[in-house]
């Protein structure tokens, strides 16, 4: 029978270390501006993967070629993915983190110190320099500070220019579309208005038949979720949009046939002199949720009431209260943009405040948010379209890639503010941490945990000098603790100066998010007393 094998301390923490080493080392080159690139090949048939994000280089790792090397790679795998699933990015910095805590607690444990104790003098110092981080923390006030920080991760400067503008014009939860060009190109789109899927009732309501397109102002707007056969279901909307003194009639149903749709359509054809109303009818494409979602939020952006037989009044029903109003509709490409009257802004504001708040309470890696964010983008009747394009289909990837990250992360550049980039905001919190030492009436493993904390934090700063190619890490460490915030180090000019003056930030929620994943991923680890090794462990393609 084959039994697992158990192995104790030491040999658990030297196994744990060669682990996190080799995938901190892996991800180190990476941090920075003049961080370089890691080459993937899965298999002999593929191309190789140059890539520059630390998430999408361990989820490439499903081994590294012995179970006791890879108990620690798998811990290093797992954190680093949370990291970018909550935060959108920071993962390299928390590969950096994660083995200064553990390399330099490691020592600690060895030398006598209690692992449990030393873990929540570790869990006070984070709450402690967390804090600190949100204290020295900016308000993010001008496009070209959004530039700076995607830059930090696209690395190019053309492209995070066009990001800082998009992230600033559409707000801290923008949807965007991103598509790609098999040539050289980079430009971005902006699109007014509350945003539908749909389908017309009948192409006769085009205004534009070549391309298909139909667009009607001054409209009443219906909102009948129920199929509309009769024509005793229609006569009383298109009564009330007369009644309202409205231009057209947008009518939004579950579905509209035979003699009601040949009445639209009838009185949408008449001669200019007899017609009284342009009439356009749709659809909602969207099912479950979505569609019980949309009918809610067209409500809220038209005023209108729903009708139906699953409410208080139907179609045949209505009277002219129960119709909404918009400044414009239009259909095209099996959508429906509509534009809401300045009357229904009091209405949408808080709504818009009720999903701002899902929004930030919703981790990135939920299936719910990007639901939040679509409804969110809808009701402030914004959505950006950014194209680009490259030569080669590896570059295209990877500006797709940088992309969807940067977005992530200018969303939270605007919600939780920006510090001194380079890692020189995590330094700054080293006083607050000294402070708390001084007065922290604890036990000494506790204080050792919360200085540990702080010797820990230069780290990322010492791999981006040594990234740079500078041997002395520590020097420029020193300059910059001396010149005092919001200093830091240009590692592309070689410079010290001003952070905010050189455009170099950090954003505080993914620095937050990085170092207190790191340091629980690294603890968790220093204080596993025994690993079961099994013959054959399963393998998962999820970290």
């Amino acid at each position: 029978m084959n039994r697992p094998q158990v192995v104790g301390q030491p040999t658990t923490s030297q196994h744990f270390k060669t682990g996190i080493n080799q995938i901190a080392d892996l991800l180190a080159p990476t941090l920075g501006p003049t961080g370089g690139h890691v080459a993937s090949q899965r298999d002999s048939g593929m191309k190789v993967e140059l890539l520059d994000d630390a998430a999408t280089i361990v989820r490439r790792i499903l081994s590294i070629g012995q179970p006791q090397d890879d108990i620690g790679a798998m811990v290093m795998r797992n954190l680093i993915w949370r990291v970018s699933q909550r935060a959108g990015d920071g993962g390299a910095t928390a590969a950096v983190l994660a083995r200064e805590f553990f390399n330099q607690g490691m020592k600690l444990v060895a030398a006598g110190v209690n692992s449990v104790r030393l873990e929540r003098g570790v869990e006070q110092g984070i709450k402690i320099a967390i804090q600190a981080l949100k204290d020295q923390a900016h308000s993010v006030h001008t496009e070209d500070e959004l530039s700076a920080v995607a830059k930090t991760i696209t690395k190019e400067g053309d492209l995070s220019l066009v990001l800082g503008e998009m992230s600033y014009l559409l707000g801290s939860d923008p949807r965007v579309i991103v598509e790609k060009y098999v040539a050289p190109y980079l430009e971005r789109e902006y699109i007014n208005g509350a945003h539908y899927k749909a389908k017309i009732s009948s192409m006769y309501f085009y205004t534009d038949a070549q391309r298909k397109r139909a667009v009607i102002t001054d409209l009443a707007v219906a909102l009948v979720n129920e199929r509309l056969e009769r024509q005793e279901q229609v006569v009383p909307l298109l009564e009330g949009a007369i009644a309202q003194g409205k231009k057209g009639l947008l009518l939004i149903v579950k579905d509209v046939v035979n003699d009601a749709l040949g009445l639209l359509v009838s009185n949408h054809q008449l001669d200019k002199e007899k017609k009284k109303l342009d009439i356009l009818s749709v659809k909602l494409s969207e099912i479950g949720d979505e569609m019980r979602w949309g009918w809610m939020d067209l409500a809220t952006l038209t005023g209108a009431t729903i009708l139906g037989p699953e409410y208080d009044r139907t179609g045949a029903q209505a009277v002219t209260s129960d119709l909404g109003e918009a400044q414009r509709a239009e259909y095209a490409s099996e959508g429906i943009v509509l534009v809401a009257p300045r009357e229904s802004r009091n209405a949408i504001q808080q709504e818009v405040a009720n999903l701002r708040t899902l929004v930030e309470e919703t981790p990135l890696d939920d299936e719910e948010r990007p639901k939040y964010v679509k409804r969110l983008s809808t009701l402030t009747g914004g959505i950006g379209r950014l194209k680009i394009g490259a030569s080669s289909k590896l570059h295209r990837e990877m500006l797709y890639q940088h992309s969807q990250r940067a977005f992530n992360v200018l969303s939270a550049a605007q919600r939780g503010g920006i510090v001194p980039g380079g890692g020189a905001g995590l330094m700054y919190c080293v006083p607050a941490l000294e402070a708390a030492v001084r007065a922290n009436g604890a036990s000494e493993e506790i204080l050792m945990g919360i200085r540990l904390v702080s010797d820990v934090l230069s780290a990322p700063m010492r791999q981006i000098v040594k990234n740079a190619g500078i041997h002395e890490p520590a020097v420029i460490v020193d300059r910059v603790l001396t010149a005092g915030t919001p200093a830091t180090y240009n590692a592309l000019t070689g410079e010290v100066g001003n952070a905010f003056d050189l455009g170099v930030l950090d954003v505080v929620d993914v620095l937050a998010t990085s170092l207190s994943t790191a340091a629980s991923g690294a603890m968790m680890a220093l204080s596993t007393d025994a690993i079961v090794y099994h013959k054959k462990p399963e393998q998962s393609l999820q970290p």
